[in-house]
């Protein structure tokens, strides 16, 4: 059996901007937390849809056509294969969903 998890407790344990950590997989899916600001390199991920919901903050997924303003509450999709670059004014806070989502440099992570 599973302990309960507590999101903002999660979040505010976070030490890095833009790494994520695994809370729990159910169903074959990964749930994530991860907190941004700034930006991270362009990436794509061939292999899997990457799923972002914010949790506090503002969170731009700039994309090579358009860039999706998302606010606490809001949950957009990246496609695979779909070229994309968070970044963030603020501190942001969201949580991720999906199979494997990387948090290595070719997921994206900027080098710091």
């Amino acid at each position: 059996m599973n302990d309960k998890i507590n999101i903002p407790a999660e979040l505010d344990a976070l030490t890095e901007y833009w790494s994520q950590k695994v809370l729990t997989e159910a169903n074959g899916m990964q749930f994530k937390v991860a907190k941004g600001i700034g930006a991270t390199n362009w990436h794509k991920h061939d292999d899997q849809d990457e799923l972002f919901i914010v949790y506090e903050g503002e969170l731009v997924i700039q994309l090579r056509d358009q860039n999706i303003h998302l606010g606490p509450g809001d949950m957009f999709a990246v496609p695979r294969g779909v070229e994309h670059c968070p970044k963030a004014e603020t501190e942001t806070r969201f949580l991720l969903v999906g199979l494997s989502i990387t948090s290595t440099k070719e997921g994206g992570k900027p080098n710091l």
